[in-house]
């Protein structure tokens, strides 16, 4: 975890003269500025979504990072299930775990969004051009348009933290679905390759049949290249299907982090039997648009938007500054005496010898505190908004505003899109796996069987016992591709409404955020 804080606090010693009043203002203003970055409470709670939608029991966080190593290799240890495939991705994926410092990024904002402009202090010193005192002036200001304009501000940085937020729980149901999708593939794949050494090893029987029958008389040279031909296309088969499962290996081990991974690990798992869970489409829809959580974010963007029209309004008038002003007036040093000259006129005036008045300390003090020694007012310093009324952001906040209302809209139709796809795919590759299980995989088996049966007994081509073979195995493939498309199916039907299905939903541990605007655009 990143926790940035700062505090400054600032003494301001009064200069002679200077109220202690301004300075008791300027220090207590500048108590503000202590304030901390921690978004340790928002990683909490997109873990605890995250692992709610995933079923996961650990997700990656950024001050447990060191022990993450440790926790997948125990998890590899004896081969990983999708389950655990899953975990490990949310622990290790290095395009998911750099999504949290958004987070960090987002509560920044949220943190700045609060704060109020710095204050300014101002000095200025004039100096009289006879000599005397200088004119000294002492000017602190404080932005006051903060206070209408920070709870708008803090409004708009809360929305976007929180779409930050859905958006990592978002991006990490797609991953989960991204692992499904590649776990799946690995197993359809060596399933398909150990077909494959089935259909090689039913091919190496054939030729061997063959050739008997050939030195008992009773076949043809060709019935064996044709025999042989066939074993050769199956031991080419299952080297592609195997260089098939190491790419498809290497491509699962990208998506969970494990690139670089020295180790040796297996996928240790089979495709999951899976059924329908749904019924009703129009619940099922009803459902996917609550627990979609790209609809939340989106809608939490046109509140966003619909909140920075309002701040652009409030910022028609973007600088009001209240402050106080102190000035010390200039004075005039008093001139210097000649005593002779004074004595000389006292004298010539009085008739004799007579010494010149002088002031006493009492009439020096009286007459001090008669002048004005310094100034001291508030100060009002506002912009104008004369030729700039800020009308084209103003424009520009409500062509937003309409645009995230439109994006909202689009992403509820992509939601009933991508869940009439996944439900038509699923129910689809559903039917198909039944078809395989009940008709065509015991049929072709049959065929299989009595072909054999018909050619050892001299009774059939070997074409057609050749072609028999083929057709098995091309139906064992294809009832493979169709359990693999079924997982894949009902993994996309989860990720559409959401991460889970109404009724592997349970007890609901997210905040039920409101997802659709009320207010409208202006």
């Amino acid at each position: 975890m990143v926790r940035v804080g700062y505090c400054i606090t600032t003494r301001l010693t009064a200069p002679w003269g200077v109220p202690r009043s301004v300075a008791i203002v300027a220090w207590c203003l500048s108590l503000s500025g202590c304030v901390t970055v921690d978004p340790r409470p928002d990683f909490d709670r997109a873990q605890q979504m995250v692992a709610a939608r995933t079923g996961v029991d650990q997700v990656y966080d950024p001050d447990a990072s060191s022990d993450i190593e440790e926790t997948i290799a125990a998890l590899l240890v004896d081969g990983v299930t999708t389950d655990e495939a899953i975990q490990i991705a949310l622990l290790n994926n290095r395009q998911f775990q750099l999504l949290f410092q958004e987070i960090g990024v987002s509560r920044s904002d949220v943190v700045q969004s609060g704060l109020l402009s710095n204050p300014s202090i101002g000095l200025s010193s004039r100096f009289p051009e006879a000599g005397g005192r200088s004119n000294f002036t002492l000017t602190f200001a404080q932005q006051i348009a903060d206070l209408w304009q920070i709870p708008v501000r803090k409004r708009i940085a809360e929305a976007a933290l929180e779409q930050t937020i859905l958006n990592i729980v978002h991006e990490a149901s797609k991953l989960a679905l991204e692992v499904k999708r590649n776990c799946y593939q690995v197993m359809a794949l060596k399933q398909l390759e150990t077909i494959a050494l089935e259909s090689t090893e039913i091919a190496n029987r054939s030729l061997t049949l063959a050739e008997d029958r050939f030195e008992a008389g009773e076949g043809g040279k060709v019935d064996v290249n044709l025999a042989r031909a066939s074993a050769l296309s199956g031991r080419s088969r299952t080297m592609g299907l195997h260089r098939e499962a190491e790419l498809a290996q290497t491509t699962l081990a990208h998506t969970l982090g494990l690139a670089r991974w020295r180790e040796p690990w297996t996928l240790n798992d089979s495709l999951p039997q899976d059924t329908i869970l749904f019924k009703d489409d129009d619940s099922l829809l009803v459902y996917a648009m609550t627990q979609r959580l790209d609809a939340r974010a989106a809608a939490m963007k046109v509140q966003a938007a619909e909140d920075e029209i309002k701040r652009q309004y409030l910022s028609i008038f973007p600088n009001v500054t209240l402050g106080v002003e102190w000035e010390r007036p200039e004075r005039r040093s008093a001139p210097g005496r000649n005593i002779l000259a004074d004595t000389a006129r006292s004298s010539v005036a009085n008739g004799r010898l007579t010494a010149p008045s002088i002031q006493s300390r009492g009439e020096r003090k009286r007459e001090r505190r008669q002048s004005i020694d310094s100034l001291i007012g508030p100060t009002l310093d506002i912009t104008l908004p004369i030729w700039d009324q800020n009308q084209a952001q103003i424009a520009k906040a409500q062509f937003l505003a309409v645009k995230a209302r439109k994006a909202y809209e689009a992403i509820l139709d992509d939601v009933s899109r991508d869940l009439q796809q996944a439900q038509t795919v699923a129910t689809s590759a559903s039917q198909l796996v039944k078809f395989f299980e009940d008709e065509s995989l015991p049929h072709a088996l049959q065929s299989v069987d009595a072909a054999q049966r018909a050619y050892r007994a001299g009774n059939l081509d070997i074409l057609v016992l050749l072609d028999a073979q083929k057709t098995l195995v091309a139906q064992q493939e294809a009832d493979i591709g169709a359990n693999r498309d079924f997982a894949i199916a009902m993994a996309e039907l989860r990720r559409a409404t959401g991460g889970r299905l109404p009724s592997e939903s349970g007890d609901e541990t997210i905040e039920n955020h409101p997802h659709s605007p009320d207010t409208e655009t202006p």
